[in-house]
């Protein structure tokens, strides 16, 4: 079934993070229990925490909060979206005029709902589990007025906190001038760093994963830097030895001057080094070595509550086969054809490792299978050359879940299913030892299987393989006739040949199937 037969089924929902920082309207289209995607975002720099003093929102930030929330109240009504939850974090929650601050955000239909930080930090957890495969380890969420970390523990949420370690507070309570000067960094450090430590559960190491708009800017400058094939914050890795080369290279430069520096907007350009020095800080206190960036966070925690529900806690079953399945029917595939060249596919891998022509990995397994079900997105576009339309639109669909060298691997297996063998060139900064082969094998596995299902009828039943002598040989069951499935598949002997070091042979048997 494809999006188009049950487009009747699609809802539609608006959430609005009013944060200390930025105010975001995001909008997700959905078919409860099928997919969601996202399909449009408005971001303001609102700055809502920007001059507070003793606890009061200034009135130059309410301003701009006003135009903001009228400017989202207006898409609202526009686009005829019914279902729009509107939530505030820590510079409403902790403001001493709130009463005047909702009045201002409360903007026709437009109700906001307070959170507390419990659950602030709640939404900015199940953000993360639900866009990374983060089972046990620790998750941090930073904004422009406060902090969350929480303990992960079998995807469970087994203690959070929030604290006011925001960029924008920490930015305006210890840097000024150029934000160069050592003692005021050294100032905001042991401040983070003693906020932290009064949280006695804090620490013991563990995978840290962080979501939030800075760490997000920081992922991509890191990107720009390094000139990664790759530019997108999800699924980026964050050492601290690169954290420390970037934080380093902020502070060589005076504030005014570092909306120059690639992938840096200038609305963060002020309160990155207060973020950057914040990150790290945590990165300490945990005792890991390494961040993993996800591109979700609280607004996607405050949609899937309700696309999961009644679930508690709201958790995909299955985050990365979730983000495939999103991005096939956001892109319109032939699911039935999908799915069947993914069934051809990983029986070929299955009988291969079985006589012991390579190690049948899991995780390789399961990228075979995702560029299985992924590589005629490209029709979309166009048929002609659809691999390359499949490969570019494979990079671009986000994949919460796989990391870069996984969605590099992914989008070249399935621009190499027909024509010519890709080069893995172009991806080489992000690649492991070993990948040359892994992307070998899947090729030739996608190849054989789109060529055994030339007709598109799901004729193939069943694929096995034994070595006899020297001789790989596949054993085809086919409904039906097996002469064309046979045909189309020995144009790939002399690829299959190469890949797994044996001549190729393919019999065929036609069988029923009751």
């Amino acid at each position: 079934m494809t999006i188009g037969s049950h487009i009747h089924e699609e809802r539609t929902r608006a959430v609005i993070d009013m944060g200390s920082n930025s105010f975001r309207l995001v909008i997700y289209r959905y078919v409860p229990g099928r997919w969601f995607r996202l399909v449009d975002e408005i971001r303001e720099p609102v700055r809502l925490s920007e001059g507070t003093v003793d606890g009061r929102i200034a009135p130059a930030a309410l301003a701009r909060a006003d135009r903001a929330a009228h400017l989202y109240a207006a898409y609202c009504d526009a686009a005829g979206i019914q279902t729009v939850d509107v939530v505030a974090t820590s510079a409403v929650r902790d403001a001493v005029n709130q009463r005047e601050v909702l009045e201002v955000l409360s903007v026709g239909r437009l109700v906001v709902r307070v959170l507390s930080a419990e659950q602030e930090a709640r939404y900015g957890y199940l953000g993360v589990v639900n866009g990374s495969t983060l089972a046990d380890g620790w998750f941090m969420d930073l904004g422009g007025g406060s902090m969350q970390v929480g303990r992960v523990d079998a995807r469970q949420l087994s203690r959070s906190m929030s604290a006011p370690l925001g960029a924008v507070r920490l930015t305006e309570a210890f840097l000024s001038g150029d934000q160069r000067d050592a003692n005021q960094i050294t100032a905001l450090r042991a401040h983070v760093r003693n906020s932290l430590a009064s949280f006695d559960w804090i620490g013991g190491d563990g995978r840290v994963v962080g979501i939030g708009g800075a760490l997000r800017t920081l992922a991509v400058m890191q990107q720009r830097a390094q000139r990664s094939p790759l530019i997108d914050p999800n699924g980026h890795r964050m050492s601290r030895q690169a954290l420390a080369t970037t934080i380093d290279t902020l502070v060589d430069l005076p504030a005014g001057q570092r909306s120059r520096l690639p992938g840096l907007r200038a609305d963060r350009a002020d309160i990155i080094l207060a973020a950057a020095l914040a990150i790290d800080e945590l990165m300490r206190a945990v005792g890991s070595d390494a961040l993993d960036v996800c591109g979700q966070g609280l607004r996607e925690g405050v949609f899937l509550e309700h696309y999961l529900a009644p679930t508690d806690p709201p958790l995909l079953p299955d985050v990365r086969r979730t983000s495939v399945i999103n991005a096939a029917e956001g892109l319109g595939y032939d699911r039935e054809h999908a799915e069947q060249i993914a069934r051809v596919a990983l029986m070929g891998f299955d009988a291969t490792a079985a006589v012991g022509l390579h190690p049948g990995n899991p995780g390789e397994r399961e990228l075979l299978w995702a560029a299985a079900m992924l590589h005629d997105v490209g029709v979309l576009v166009d048929y002609s050359a659809h691999h390359r339309h499949s490969e570019y639109l494979v990079l671009n669909a986000g994949l919460p879940g796989f990391h870069h060298r996984e969605i590099a691997l992914i989008s070249s297996m399935v621009r190499g299913h027909r024509k010519g063998i890709p080069s893995l060139d172009p991806y080489r900064a992000v690649l492991h030892p070993g990948d040359e082969e892994i992307f070998a094998r899947g090729v030739a596995l996608l190849r054989l299987a789109e060529q055994l299902e030339r007709a598109k009828a799901g004729q193939v039943h069943d694929l096995r393989s034994r070595l006899t002598g020297t001789v790989l040989e596949f054993q085809v069951d086919c409904v039906g006739d097996p002469s064309l499935a046979l045909w189309s598949a020995e144009q790939e002997a002399p690829y299959l040949e190469r890949v797994f070091g044996h001549p190729v042979a393919l019999v065929g048997r036609a069988v029923e199937v009751t």
